[in-house]
C-alpha cells in the first residue's frame, strides 16, 4: 500500500519558506550581484567630492572666461556644496519613503544633465543655475549609497564594502584636485575648463543603464508614511541660515550679520528637532530619526566625523593656494602633489579591517593620529629653506595623511551606520553627510580668518593657517580615544 505523506502548506515570506506554515526569520538571501552593484553605485560619491574639488582648481579659468564678479565667482565655488548640504538630509528620507536605487538612479541622470549644462554654460548665470542644481542632485544620490550598504550587505561584508565607499570618496576629493588643475592646463581640444565637467556625464549614464541589471528595486523602507514637508523646509533653512555666512565669511560686510545669521540658523535647528521629537510622539512621519541622538556611539562618531572634515577639507583647499602662490607651482602640478595620498588612501582602506582584528577599536586613534601627524608635515616643511627638503616631506606627509583617511572612514562610518536602524538608513547617510557639509564650511571659515590677514597689505598667512587645522585634528585624535571608551563600554556591534 502506497504511504500518504502529510504536505503542510508552505508560506512565504521575505522570498524564504517554512513548511510548517510560520513565518521565517532568516534575513533574505544577499543579492548574488552585489559587488557588481556596489561597483556602480559607487561612482555617485566618487563624482560628489570629484566634482566639488575639481572647479575649486578650475575656478580660476573659468573665471577668466566669463570675467565673473565676486559674487558669482563665489557661487560658482560655493554654490553647489551649499545646495548639496541643503539637501543631503531630505535626499536621504526621499529613499527611505521611495526606494532607495529610484532615488540613486533619479540622482545620477539629473547629475548627468546638470554636469552638461554646466559644461555648455553660455554665461555666468547660466553656469550658476546650472551648478545649483548640481548640488541638488548630488545630495540625492549621496546618501542612497551607504544606505543600500547598510541593507543589501551582510554584516560581515559590510566594513569591506565600506573600505571601498572610502577609497572611492577619497579619490574623488584627490583625483579633483589633480585634474581641476590639470584639465584647463592641457585645453582638451581647445575646450579650457569645460572638460573639467564633461568627463562625468558619460559616467553617469553608464550607471543609469547598468544598475538595474545588478541591484534588483528595494521595497520602499517607509512607504505610505508620507512626507515631512515641514521638517524638510525647518532642515534646509536652518542648515542654510549656518552655511550662507560661513561659506561667503569675507563677503559679508559687517561681522554681526553673519554672527546673526548663524545664530538663527542654530534656533531655528533647536526649532526643528523639537518639531520632530513631537511627531514621532504622535506617530506621524519625521524627516530626521531624533532616537539616533541619544545612541552615545552614533553621536561620539558623527562629532569624530565632524572634526576630521573641518581639519582636512580646509587643508586641501590652503594647500593648494599655498604650492601655487609660494611654492610657484601651476594648477596642474599643485594637484599632482595630493597623488602619494591617492595612493595611500587605497591601502589604508585595505588594511583597516586586519588592523582592528589585531588592534581592536584603537586604531581609531592610530588613524586620526596619523593624520593629524601627515597635516602637521605642510607647516613643517613651509618652514624649511630648502625646495628639494621640502617638497620631500610634504609628500611624506601627504602619503601618511592618505593612509590614515583610508584607515578611518571605514571604521568610523562602519560604526555610526551600524547604530541606524535600516528603515531609517537613508535619513542616518544623509545626517552624517550634512555634518560633513557643516564641517567643510566652518573649517574654511574659521582657517580663512586665520589665513586672510586685516590688512590688504600683508601676505596671506599660510603657516598659521596650517597650524589651525593640525591643531583641529590634535583634538579629533583626543575625540577618537573618547569613541574608543565608549565602543568599549556600549559594544562594537
Amino acid at each position: 500500500m502506497m504511504e500518504l505523506v502529510d504536505r503542510q502548506p508552505v508560506a512565504r515570506f521575505g522570498g524564504h519558506e517554512r513548511a510548517d506554515g510560520g513565518h521565517s526569520t532568516a534575513p533574505p538571501p544577499p543579492n548574488p550581484r552585489r559587488w557588481w552593484a556596489l561597483l556602480l553605485l559607487l561612482v555617485g560619491p566618487f563624482l560628489s567630492l570629484f566634482d566639488q574639488f575639481c572647479v575649486n582648481l578650475a575656478a580660476p579659468s573659468v573665471n577668466q572666461s566669463f570675467r565673473m564678479t565676486p559674487f558669482e565667482f563665489q557661487a560658482v565655488v560655493g554654490g553647489y556644496g551649499l545646495v548639496y548640504g541643503l539637501g543631503l538630509i531630505t535626499g536621504g528620507r526621499l529613499g527611505d519613503l521611495f526606494g532607495r536605487r529610484r532615488m540613486y538612479r533619479a540622482g545620477i541622470a539629473v547629475f548627468a544633465l546638470t554636469t552638461l549644462a554646466c559644461a555648455l554654460a553660455w554665461s555666468p548665470g547660466s553656469l550658476i543655475a546650472a551648478r545649483l542644481a548640481q548640488g541638488a542632485a548630488a545630495a540625492l544620490l549621496q546618501p542612497q549609497v551607504l544606505a543600500l550598504i547598510r541593507t543589501q550587505f551582510p554584516s560581515a561584508e559590510q566594513p569591506r564594502a565600506l573600505s571601498w565607499l572610502a577609497v572611492s570618496m577619497s579619490l574623488g576629493m584627490v583625483l579633483g584636485q589633480i585634474l581641476g588643475g590639470a584639465l584647463p592646463a592641457w585645453d582638451v581640444f581647445g575646450l579650457g575648463w569645460r572638460p573639467v565637467f564633461l568627463v562625468a556625464v558619460p559616467l553617469c549614464l553608464a550607471v543609469f543603464l547598468l544598475l538595474p541589471a545588478t541591484l534588483d528595486a528595494d521595497r520602499p523602507a517607509l512607504a505610505g508614511k508620507g512626507a515631512d514637508v515641514t521638517g524638510a523646509v525647518l532642515s534646509a533653512v536652518s542648515v542654510a541660515l549656518v552655511l550662507l555666512p560661513l561659506a561667503a565669511v569675507r563677503q559679508w560686510p559687517f561681522v554681526p550679520t553673519g554672527l546673526a545669521l548663524c545664530a538663527a540658523g542654530c534656533v531655528l535647528a533647536a526649532v526643528f528637532v523639537r518639531n520632530q521629537r513631537a511627531r514621532v510622539r504622535r506617530g506621524r512621519p519625521a524627516l530626521l530619526p531624533v532616537d539616533l541622538f541619544s545612541v552615545p556611539v552614533f553621536v561620539h562618531g558623527v562629532l569624530l566625523n565632524f572634526l576630521l572634515y573641518m581639519a582636512s577639507v580646509p587643508f586641501a583647499v590652503v594647500l593648494a593656494l599655498y604650492l601655487q602662490d609660494e611654492a610657484g607651482l601651476s594648477s596642474a602640478q599643485a594637484g599632482l602633489t595630493f597623488t602619494p595620498a591617492a595612493v595611500t588612501i587605497a591601502v589604508g582602506s585595505r588594511l583597516a579591517v586586519p588592523l582592528r582584528t589585531r588592534l581592536g577599536e584603537r586604531v581609531l586613534v592610530l588613524a586620526a593620529a596619523l593624520i593629524a601627524l601627515g597635516l602637521a608635515a605642510a607647516p613643517s616643511a613651509a618652514a624649511l629653506d630648502s625646495d628639494g627638503a621640502s617638497m620631500a616631506v610634504l609628500l611624506t606627509g601627504m602619503a601618511v595623511y592618505g593612509l590614515g583617511n583610508g584607515m578611518i572612514v571605514p571604521l568610523l562610518t562602519g560604526a555610526v551606520m551600524s547604530r541606524v536602524p535600516p528603515k531609517d538608513a537613508g535619513a542616518g547617510a544623509g545626517v552624517l553627510a550634512t555634518t560633513q557639509q557643516l564641517a567643510a564650511a566652518l573649517g574654511i571659515a574659521v582657517v580663512g580668518i586665520v589665513l586672510y590677514p586685516a590688512s590688504a597689505a600683508r601676505p596671506l598667512q599660510y603657516t598659521p593657517a596650517m597650524v589651525c587645522e593640525v591643531v583641529i585634528a590634535a583634538l579629533a585624535v583626543v575625540l577618537a580615544g573618547r569613541l574608543v571608551a565608549v565602543l568599549r563600554r556600549h559594544g562594537t556591534g
